[in-house]
């Protein structure tokens, strides 16, 4: 009986670990993003501050291009990443329960 539950429950167990580390694998991503586009808005604001002149004003505008560039290019190597732990976990989890339905 006991090893009729635990076979019941094993698909279930290792679909939570699954969950729970890709859960993990994603906000990790996405907790970086957050981190690394503060630092950028705080450097955007400082830098700000030493606008004085137009030439200044120049260059900080011609500074933001290449900031919102460089944003952009992170957004998408994060949303790739993101796409790709996704795609694996759906696989894993196809693979658990498929597992549990046809056993070996």
């Amino acid at each position: 009986m006991e090893n009729t539950f635990e076979k019941l429950i094993e698909p279930i167990k290792q679909l939570n670990e699954l969950t729970l580390k890709s859960i993990e694998q994603i906000t990790a991503v996405q907790l970086k993003a957050l981190q690394d586009n503060a630092k950028i808005g705080l450097y955007a604001l400082n830098t700000a501050t030493e606008i004085n002149d137009i030439d200044s004003f120049k260059n900080y505008m011609e500074s933001q291009i290449a900031v919102t560039q460089y944003v952009s290019d992170n957004a998408i190597v994060d949303v790739k990443e993101i796409a790709e732990l996704s795609n694996s976990y759906a696989t894993k989890a196809k693979d658990v329960v498929e597992k549990s339905i046809i056993p070996d």
